[in-house]
């Protein structure tokens, strides 16, 4: 929050009802010169808490508008080179969204002189990213029934679908975490996945298919890479832990899928304060 606060004029953070240390840092964060924190009661799911960032944001007439999760970090200029990549891009009239190259420091390990600096990408995370304020305009809001997950490739495949490109900045890395990390062998070999509360795999599940229902027409290709992916993910299932609790979270996801409901569920999480 510092860095951000050095970076840009106005931050606004949408504290999805926190408690405990979590309290005590948004209220010293509420003491940062330019930041407004604006507090839910309740955890209202991180599409609902950034709609409410981006409407503030909106109010201000900013031109950009940016997106954080609450453990990322930004390097040093990194709205001035994210800009770079825009500012050089031939089709800079196209692009609604500008995102980092990666979500992870191991990403700064493997950049070498001669990188791009930029590329066009199908899908990006939301932390990081800069959305044209005249595109939301267009394309509208992130999906509040979406609750978690998917929430982003969501808003990427309807930026798609209204002609918008989303351009990738090659040489700016953003600090961010993706799930804890772990390491299991399976026959012999070392396998690493990002562990996740049981949970959040039946919003992973559930959303992941809806979108699979939008935008079959819209992008086959996502859909089919996704669908590796969740095979995938389907078989790792044999080496993480609590695997008959996600198992089971997977399987209503699926089966609300289904039937096309979406929304927070009343299970999951167990507890939303």
């Amino acid at each position: 929050m510092r860095r951000l606060s050095e970076q840009i004029d106005q931050v606004f953070v949408v504290d999805n009802g926190s408690g405990g240390a979590s309290s005590n840092i948004v209220e010293a964060v509420e003491k940062l010169p330019g930041v407004k924190v604006i507090r839910n009661s309740s955890n209202l799911g991180i599409a609902t808490a950034l709609n409410i960032g981006i409407r503030e944001a909106l109010k201000t007439g900013a031109e950009w508008i940016a997106n954080f999760d609450q453990d990322s970090a930004i390097t040093k200029n990194y709205f001035k080179d994210l800009f770079h990549a825009y500012e050089i891009c031939p089709e800079a009239n196209r692009v609604g969204m500008i995102v980092p190259r990666g979500w992870s420091t191991t990403v700064a390990k493997v950049m070498q002189i001669g990188t791009p600096v930029w590329a066009f990408v199908m899908g990006a995370h939301t932390s990081g990213c800069l959305i044209k304020s005249e595109v939301i305009g267009q394309v509208g809001l992130y999906d509040d029934d979406l609750f978690i997950d998917f929430v982003d490739m969501d808003y990427c495949l309807r930026l798609k679908k209204h002609g918008f490109k989303i351009l990738r900045a090659m040489q700016v890395v953003l600090h961010h975490e993706l799930g804890s990390k772990q390491t299991r062998k399976l026959l012999g070999l070392e396998i690493s996945f990002r562990d996740h509360m049981p949970w959040r795999y039946y919003y992973m599940t559930r959303n992941r298919l809806l979108l699979f229902r939008r935008f079959y027409l819209v992008s086959p290709r996502w859909v089919c890479v996704a669908i590796v992916f969740f095979l995938y993910e389907l078989a790792q299932l044999c080496i993480e832990p609590d695997r008959g609790k996600k198992i089971r979270a997977m399987w209503i996801g699926f089966c609300d899928a289904l039937r096309n409901r979406s929304g927070r569920h009343p299970q999951f999480p167990a507890s939303v304060t």
